[in-house]
């Protein structure tokens, strides 16, 4: 009997583990894609204006401001990816004469993961018609 019980607390530590394991690697798997999706000129002005919560008077004048920020802001994500993958590209050129077989192989399979994850479509999370949601009419 003792035994019995000791295995269902046994058990039952070792399932919630697994379970707290798969959902911190969910929960982080869902938040480093968010913050890739962010490179988006539209994901900025979202969340500013989530942040900003401006009435509807104010939304006209805000928006053309988050517009011109928005923009340059994406114009200088994007040229900060290109810098990156250059870089990546030097990275990889440097490390390939010194790479076993195995490695090369290790190597090229997370470079496909890495472009993958850079290449998904970006935009904010869940988008909202313009002028609809937290700030906008019907608020």
């Amino acid at each position: 009997m003792k035994t019995k019980s000791i295995l269902i607390v046994a058990s039952t530590l070792i399932i919630g583990f697994i379970i707290g394991f798969l959902a911190n690697g969910f929960l982080t798997r869902q938040k480093f894609e968010s913050f890739v999706r962010q490179g988006s000129h539209d994901a900025f002005k979202f969340r500013m204006m989530d942040i900003i919560h401006p009435d509807e008077s104010q939304v006209k004048d805000i928006e053309p401001i988050l517009e011109d920020f928005a923009r340059e802001a994406h114009q200088n994500i994007e040229s900060s990816k290109e810098q990156m993958k250059v870089l990546h590209e030097e990275l990889m050129d440097a490390l390939k004469p010194y790479l076993n077989n195995d490695q090369l192989e290790r190597l090229d399979r997370a470079n496909e993961r890495f472009r993958e994850v850079w290449e998904r479509p970006k935009g904010p999370p869940h988008s909202r018609p313009h002028g609809q949601g937290r700030y906008g009419p019907g608020r």
